[in-house]
């Protein structure tokens, strides 16, 4: 599939860039919003990517589409359920309303929740692998006071976020690297 969409000309790039952590393994799960407009289709292409990411484990889903965008959560099943069935991150969920249950649940739950009109439930962080005492800093900051950002604002271990933030760029970089170099972006997540 061909499309320009900021600057990509192919999915797999803007895969590449948004969601390398999450391809690679080393992260539960990565974001992508996408015009609408750029693919008013999404089903056929996700059902492709899902078929050529199936030996790896990883699942593509769609939270949003609307007439604006399409919000694709792209994520490492187990990894995901892993990460939601810890204590803190299951109990902090039904503490703001979520109804325990795996992982599939929570995200009808969380897909539920987000609006292409509305503001992103501060949750989302969760399922993308923010530590927990970051999501309630940036909500009991409102954003501000940040300690340093990178994929996300950071109020409690700089050192480790840091560590993160350029392993998840050296990721995204090889990947980019890779599709630039004609290599399909299921075989070059499958080096890592």
């Amino acid at each position: 599939m061909q499309f320009e969409l900021h600057g990509f000309t192919s999915f797999d790039e803007l895969l590449a860039f948004h969601c390398a952590p999450a391809l690679a393994g080393i992260k539960p799960a990565n974001l992508v919003s996408c015009p609408t407009a750029s693919m008013p289709v999404v089903s056929p292409l996700l059902a492709e990517y899902t078929r050529r990411f199936a030996d790896r484990g990883i699942a593509f889903e769609v939270l949003c589409h609307c007439a604006a965008r399409t919000l694709i959560l792209v994520y490492q099943p187990q990894q995901l359920e892993a990460l939601l069935a810890e204590q803190e991150a299951s109990e902090y969920l039904q503490e703001i309303g979520y109804k325990a249950g795996s992982a599939r649940s929570l995200l009808r739950q969380l897909g539920a929740k987000v609006s292409c009109s509305r503001d992103f439930p501060h949750e989302i962080g969760i399922f993308l692998g923010y530590p927990l005492a970051d999501i309630k800093g940036f909500i009991a900051n409102k954003g501000r006071n940040c300690n340093c950002s990178g994929y996300w604002k950071v109020y409690d271990d700089v050192e480790r976020a840091q560590s993160l933030f350029d392993a998840y760029n050296k990721c995204r970089d090889r990947l980019l690297q890779a599709v630039a170099e004609g290599v399909p972006l299921h075989l070059a997540a499958a080096s890592f």
